[in-house]
């Protein structure tokens, strides 16, 4: 099956990708505002020229994937200690050079399969292929860029019922072969679209779509231990994008295609570049319980990503505010001391009230409560 229309890109096409970047007139005027917004302002032509020879310094002798991801560690490192107090992380006991499907609660565009591609990196494994839905292609440099970095297209919106089973069927069909015959890991989130609400709930339909290859010949148990099955979390002390999460979407309501895709850039780059506090990303157990069906499985995964959320004081901050505008928060933390972060928090919704403040401190109570949850319908 050829999977060219939907693939991250091959070793083979990734010299003449980096030349059409280095071509591309406003990749650099979108790079060198971003990098350095006062001297793109006064010196552009200077600002672009420096940029585009940092940028072929950088990528220009690259033949591989593994090369281009190679050279961009250096820039991930700088924007770990740029933008956040740091990264930890736990489970890396469940590594391995072992293909493996990754299910993830997905939080930032863009960076949490960034910081799971950085732990294998420094752990020397195989980074993995990315899924990320066709809302953030333009056929621009965003997409070479993407695509370049492991990748792959998962459409969205699709119309007719044939068409849908097409389309998931062939991404189904590029997952397990990359998995199985590519031995390539896969990360994908537990559901479409991020978890803007601070809900980390999944979604049976992508588990079945993940199945929907294997399903004919293929037990469900035994696809989940092929594929090595294991959910990844990853916890945010602060969200760049809390305020824009808490407002929602409306606005874009009439906007073109174009724009909103523009407004996905920026606020990918706001992510990228807003301070995060701490992060921390846990590597779960593998899936070895054996399921009655995808919702089973479903539920398995859910728990075990709720369950492993890294609490922050951040959190217990916004819960403590919540209580103290009446709404009912059914868990007592009053130990922990959360002065700083209750002042930080109230800075960051300063500019809120009514039920956009409201949204806004539940975006970060909501793991809290839901973990708690799923300890006690687990007795733990």
């Amino acid at each position: 099956m050829d999977f060219s229309d939907i693939s991250s890109y091959s070793d083979n096409q990734v010299a003449s990708k980096i030349r059409e970047l280095e071509s591309n007139v406003e990749f650099f005027n979108f790079l060198s505002g971003l990098l350095f917004p006062r001297a793109y302002k006064y010196f552009p032509n200077g600002t672009k020229f420096f940029v585009l020879k940092k940028f072929k310094n950088l990528f220009s002798d690259c033949k591989t994937i593994k090369e281009f991801q190679d050279s961009m560690a250096s820039s991930v490192e700088e924007m770990i200690k740029k933008t956040t107090s740091g990264f930890s992380y736990s489970g890396t006991e469940n590594l391995s050079n072992k293909p493996t499907l990754f299910v993830s609660n997905h939080r930032d565009i863009s960076l949490d399969a960034t910081f799971l591609n950085y732990l294998l990196y420094i752990k020397n494994l195989r980074t993995v292929r990315i899924a990320i839905g066709d809302n953030l292609l333009d056929g621009n440099f965003a997409e070479i860029l993407m695509r370049l970095n492991k990748s792959f297209i998962v459409h969205r919106e699709i119309k007719g019922v044939k068409e849908t089973l097409r389309r998931l069927s062939k991404l189904s069909a590029y997952i397990n072969y990359s998995l199985q015959e590519e031995n390539e890991s896969i990360w994908i989130a537990q559901k479409e679209g991020r978890a803007n609400d601070g809900n980390d709930f999944t979604d049976e339909g992508v588990l079945k779509m993940l199945y929907l290859d294997k399903r004919k010949h293929t037990s469900l148990n035994d696809w989940v231990e092929s594929v090595n099955l294991t959910p990844v979390v990853i916890s945010y002390e602060y969200d760049p994008l809390d305020l824009v999460k808490a407002k929602g979407w409306a606005y874009r309501e009439s906007w073109s295609s174009e724009n909103i895709n523009k407004d996905n850039i920026k606020q990918m780059t706001s992510g990228i570049l807003g301070h995060k506090g701490r992060v921390h990303l846990h590597i779960c157990d593998p899936i070895s319980k054996k399921v009655d069906d995808t919702k089973d499985l479903a539920n398995i995964v859910q728990n075990e990503i709720i369950s492993n959320y890294r609490i922050w004081p951040s959190t217990l901050a916004a819960a403590r505010l919540l209580t103290d505008k009446g709404v009912y928060i059914p868990f007592n933390h009053d130990h922990e001391d959360v002065s700083k972060d209750l002042n930080a928090i109230k800075q960051r919704c300063s500019s809120l009230e009514g039920e956009e403040l409201k949204e806004f401190l539940m975006i970060y109570a909501r793991p809290l409560i839901n973990k708690e949850k799923a300890n006690l319908s687990t007795g733990l």
